[in-house]
């Protein structure tokens, strides 16, 4: 009976319909970009962890010139780049990033960025990077040298083929890598520009 039923059960997938709408994914040799982002920030020890006014903090970021990108097999064969996302489904892009905080401390390093077309141009954003950070003695009790995690979760969308306007919550912290931990939010406005 066992036997029975499996055949039974590979005979019906070799009669399921062909895929219809094929996808792909290729790596894309891309022009540069360059983002900059700016808001308030917070802390999140007990002594500072309250609303987004403790000061001004921004990061940029400078876009590797390739990405991986997933979209329809169809879709690839466009060869005018509309905007920095070119309507594609989903992308990976490498960055570098430097962060700066209004109180001298700063971070540099190297990231990932995942894009999800969410609807019509939108775009939801995740980044992680590894960053090595500076920080100044008026950073503390948030703000730690060494080595952190930065992540940026961010709504994006082309506003023309060269620019494109992001808000996004930023969390920098220690991932718990050493004994003394950084930990501070920033929400920011920013610009995209695709060279």
């Amino acid at each position: 009976m066992r036997y029975f039923l499996l055949t039974i059960f590979i005979i019906g997938l070799t009669k399921l319909p062909a895929q219809s709408v094929a996808g792909k994914m290729k790596l894309e040799i891309t022009r540069a970009k360059i983002g900059v982002n700016v808001g308030p920030y917070r802390g999140r020890t007990q002594e500072t962890n309250g609303p987004f006014d403790q000061g001004v903090s921004g990061f940029s970021q400078i876009y590797f010139p390739f990405q991986l990108a997933v979209d329809y097999r169809k879709n690839f064969n466009d060869s005018i780049v509309t905007n920095e996302y070119n309507n594609r489904v989903f992308l990976i892009r490498p960055s570098a990033l430097f962060h700066y905080v209004d109180n001298g401390s700063m971070a540099f390093g190297l990231g990932t960025q995942f894009s999800f077309l969410i609807w019509k141009e939108f775009y939801f954003e995740y980044q992680i990077s590894g960053v090595y950070l500076e920080a100044n003695k008026s950073g503390a009790p948030d703000l730690y040298d060494g080595f952190n995690l930065h992540h940026i979760v961010s709504l994006s969308k082309p506003i023309s083929r060269h620019f494109s306007l992001a808000t996004s919550l930023v969390h920098l912290s220690g991932a718990g890598l050493s004994g003394t931990v950084s930990n501070q939010d920033v929400i920011t406005l920013g610009l995209k520009w695709n060279l």
